[in-house]
């Protein structure tokens, strides 16, 4: 072992590039304390020189990278700056590198590490899984020869790199949870997220067909928006969250989406509540006839963030189909980890957070005597903004090169 890689820090991350925002753990190993990390899923490819007249701007969601000749901004930097979109419609492999490099990057800024080799775990849907391999290759090439950032150069030795279908965190934890008893039943996954749901069947504990489909929480905006015909905005970042809250019963939650000015906005409210109940209706129908035609199963697992949106109507049809429900799996994230106020939105990468770190304590022998979140949690990044200003100022010399 040379010189170089004994001064290595270790760091775990995993990953779930979802399509309303791109989430992550990540902790130094062995006995750092996790941290969740968060940015807008908004991408765009960009010139170098368009990079130059960003000013001092220095935040978790004002993040660019180079990669090679290629630059692309992240985030609200993309969104705001560059017309950026989510690329809901492209595979998540397609924008999983730069994506993945500017959330390593944001990981080695706020936990101020210089040398890391990088131990990655990433969600991805069951029908990309396959992709994984080459796109680990990628990822240890580019992080080898070094990528652009905000504060220099991030090099870093990748040393594992895994992909695990969306939902994998929580159904191992459940199977945690069932111990033996997981092997007498055939549990379904259903995994709701944003650009699309997934499904994975485990048989007496093997795993057994999975899918995904488009049928995500954009499919339902999609909808809304093209049934109101009112000049809403697909990319509208208050419509989810307003159709989630209206679904609950708040029937002014929509208020604020109208374009309108006086009496015109009731007539636009009056129109958005009728609408909703059937987009709702049209969006439960079709993911039970999905799920229909993928298996038969006597214990279903939900989770994702779009599951709350549908949650009496799935409760209430599993119920007649006498299936009991586990929601999350069970999962409860630490209250002190939870920073970002993301609650079950982080479930998945939290549960596969912990499986990952289960695998690599076998791998290294190492025996774990704490819980990963301790009871004196507290949140282990130590930039702040006017450390950020700082460094923009030249009061420190850029980081992370090997």
């Amino acid at each position: 072992m040379n010189r170089v890689s004994q001064v290595l820090t270790k760091m775990v991350a995993t990953f779930d590039l979802g399509g309303s925002q791109s989430k992550g753990i990540v902790q130094i190993y062995p006995d750092g304390l996790p941290m969740v990390i968060a940015m807008e899923p908004e991408v765009a490819d960009v010139r170098r020189e368009s990079i130059t007249h960003l000013g001092n701007r220095l935040y978790s969601d004002y993040v660019w990278v180079g990669i090679g000749e290629e630059y692309y901004a992240l985030g609200a930097l993309a969104k705001d700056a560059f017309a950026g979109t989510a690329a809901l419609k492209d595979l998540k492999y397609h924008y999983a590198l730069p994506k993945i490099t500017g959330l390593l990057w944001w990981a080695c800024h706020q936990l101020d590490l210089k040398a890391v080799e990088a131990y990655v775990d990433l969600l991805l849907p069951p029908g990309e899984i396959s992709d994984g391999g080459e796109l680990g290759k990628k990822l240890a090439s580019v992080l080898s020869q070094g990528v652009i950032t905000p504060t220099g150069k991030l090099k870093a030795k990748l040393r594992n790199f895994q992909v695990a279908p969306e939902g994998s965190g929580i159904l191992a934890y459940r199977r945690r949870g069932l111990g033996e008893s997981f092997k007498q039943k055939n549990i379904g996954l259903l995994m709701l997220g944003y650009r699309n749901a997934s499904f994975l069947l485990f048989k007496k504990g093997n795993p057994g067909a999975s899918e995904s489909t488009d049928l995500g929480m954009n499919w339902v905006v999609e909808q809304f928006v093209e049934r109101t015909s009112v000049g809403l905005l697909k990319n509208d970042k208050r419509l989810p969250k307003a159709l989630v809250e209206a679904s609950k019963g708040n029937l002014n939650a929509l208020r604020s989406l109208s374009r309108k000015s006086g009496e015109e906005i009731e007539s636009d409210l009056k129109l958005f509540n009728s609408v909703l109940p059937i987009v709702r209706d049209d969006y439960c129908r079709a993911l039970i006839r999905w799920i229909r035609n993928i298996a038969a199963f006597n214990e279903v697992v939900i989770c994702g963030g779009t599951s709350e949106f549908v949650r009496p109507e799935l409760t209430e049809h599993f119920q007649k189909e006498g299936i009991p429900i586990s929601w999350n799996g069970g999962v409860d994230i630490p209250k002190p980890l939870d920073t970002l106020g993301l609650g079950d939105r982080v479930a998945d990468v939290w549960t596969a957070h912990i499986t990952y770190i289960k695998e690599l304590d076998n791998h290294f022998g190492y025996k774990r005597t704490q819980p990963l979140v301790p009871d004196n949690y507290q949140h282990p990044g130590v930039r702040n903004r006017q450390q950020e200003t700082d460094l923009w100022n030249g009061k420190q010399n850029s980081f992370l090169t090997i």
